[in-house]
């Protein structure tokens, strides 16, 4: 049927009535989602989890000043009243949402004040001087940790002045029985040429007090590769090779584009841990009621799985996010109707999974078995925990992406093993930086060897029509630990090939290592 021009005109104002109120919504949700994110980042640089109450007035204001509020003695009191006991993580978000931050204009007028020279830097001595010895005084290394974030220029100078982009997303390497590490890899897309700072480093999960996660110790890095014509196309452009602790970072230009992000790990530290367990700790109990309820362990355990599989760090579950939980622990994904049916019975935020929806699903498959933790147990050991619920075979890890110039984006992909493109960015970026020693009068095998701080990569290259096998001695080597988990070895390499040969890492960072290893043609 045909329409007059005063319906069309009609219909045209409705949409874009529609669509304003869309984009509305969209803001208002972006809007929460980056609240929310910042409000947890404030809350887990004081506690190990949101889960951890504030127990003191000096803990409210600590998070608070984590929060970029500068919140005074009276302002303190008006939250925290003779007969607060504790505040829990949504009250906090709530004093956030009445307690405003101070403005970039205010913090800029405060460092102008430090800044003698007025040319946009502060100098780490001169923020020393100021942090430690006025007002409420930090200690060296607290200053430390501020410059070191901060300094994205690696110039002794703070840049108060700048107004960086960023986006984050979180993964895991996840350790199989067979040795190989399965991990998450990702998109990352560039709007314009930029100044680009990228890091990666373990997640610093909930742990008990005074025990040391495993996973914090494991070696991370980043390869940044550009996509051209295709995904099959793509060329090594920097890896995360500079580094600060557990971090490891990188800093550059790049052009606009698509380029992956690939996480690595060497395998040095993320080995199987052979462990006696005493007893199997137990995930599921009935209450008074008779009524099958969650261990406090367990809860605490499914706690750091929602913070690991929550991607984008807005507290909720994705569709997306979930189904790289389910790839992981049974190999299939949910589709658009069973997360449907899963949206109506557990408790959901903006479409999303809750961490409380989260919690009731897995109450629901112990329910569904009437107790038998069997099914739990295949998720657990999936995600890398062990009978007594500590997670030995796994590292999650958070990667951070600032642009000067532009918003960056980058979005989980896969959830896969080692890809060809990484084995051949890592043998590119060991030719590119190591040293070359050829191993036959031909000149047909090299070795190259790349060496930094924390871990060394040999590469052995064949150029000959024929396969070739290399022995390898490490025997000579001092307080070193590789990958393969053998000091002897031998290795086979294809005609007219490069492969990784070893990597390998001080087994005690804080003594003195030596490499020092054999290679040698077998005839």
């Amino acid at each position: 049927m045909a329409s007059s021009p005063g319906s069309n005109a009609s219909l045209s104002r409705e949409k874009t009535v529609l669509s304003e109120s869309s984009q509305a919504k969209k803001s208002q949700y972006s809007e929460e989602e980056s609240f929310y994110m910042n409000c947890r980042a404030a809350y887990l640089a004081v506690f190990k989890s949101s889960l951890e109450n504030i127990k003191s007035k000096e803990q409210l204001c600590l998070v608070l000043q984590q929060a970029g509020r500068n919140p005074s003695q009276k302002t303190v009191n008006q939250y925290w009243t003779p007969q607060t006991t504790t505040l829990n993580f949504d009250d906090f978000c709530n004093i956030l949402k009445k307690e405003k931050p101070a403005t970039k204009t205010e913090l800029l007028k405060a460092f102008l004040k430090v800044d003698t020279n007025n040319d946009g830097y502060i100098l780490h001595t001169e923020l020393y001087k100021i942090l430690t010895m006025r007002g409420e005084k930090m200690t060296v290394e607290e200053v430390n940790a501020i410059t070191k974030l901060a300094d994205v220029n690696s110039n002794g100078k703070l840049d108060y002045n700048q107004d960086w982009q960023c986006a984050q997303s979180k993964g895991c390497f996840f350790l199989e029985e067979d040795g190989e590490i399965i991990t998450h890899k990702y998109r990352f897309y560039l709007p314009q040429r930029s100044t680009v700072y990228i890091t990666i480093k373990p997640l610093n999960l909930s742990q008990l007090e005074g025990k040391t996660s495993p996973w914090l110790s494991v070696d991370t890095a980043l390869y940044v590769l550009k996509e051209n014509e295709s995904q099959e196309n793509l060329q090594l452009m920097s890896f995360t090779e500079e580094r600060n602790k557990e971090m490891f970072r990188w800093k550059g230009e790049l052009g606009s584009g698509i380029y992956w992000l690939i996480p690595f790990t060497t395998g040095c530290r993320l080995k199987k841990i052979k462990k006696q367990i005493t007893g199997e700790a137990k995930l599921v109990y009935r209450d008074e009621d008779g009524e099958l309820a969650l261990t406090k362990e367990f809860k605490a355990a499914l706690s750091d799985i929602f913070e690991m599989i929550d991607l984008d760090g807005n507290g909720l579950l994705s569709l997306e996010e979930y189904n790289f939980f389910e790839l992981r622990t049974s190999g299939e994904k949910c589709d658009e109707e069973a997360w449907d049916v899963c949206k109506e019975n557990f408790d959901t935020k903006k479409n999303e999974l809750t961490r409380q929806g989260f919690m009731d699903l897995n109450l629901m498959e112990a329910n569904d078995r009437e107790g038998d933790p069997s099914d739990l147990w295949v998720t657990l050991l999936s995600l890398g925990y062990n009978k007594a619920l500590e997670m030995t075979a796994a590292c999650p890890f958070v990667i951070n992406i600032c642009a000067e110039k532009c918003k960056p984006r980058i979005k989980a992909i896969y959830l896969e093993a080692g890809s060809r493109q990484l084995n051949r960015a890592i043998c590119k970026s060991v030719v590119n930086k190591g040293d070359a020693k050829v191993l036959d009068s031909g000149e047909s095998i090299i070795v190259y060897t790349y060496k930094s701080d924390t871990r060394i990569t040999s590469v052995i290259e064949n150029k000959s029509e024929n396969k070739v096998v290399i022995h390898v001695n490490n025997e000579q080597s001092k307080n070193c630990v590789n990958n393969r988990g053998l000091n002897i070895f031998a290795v086979e390499v294809a005609p007219k090939s490069m492969m990784v040969c070893q990597h390998v890492m001080p087994l005690k960072e804080q003594e003195e290592w030596i490499y020092n290893c054999v290679h040698s043609l077998v005839p």
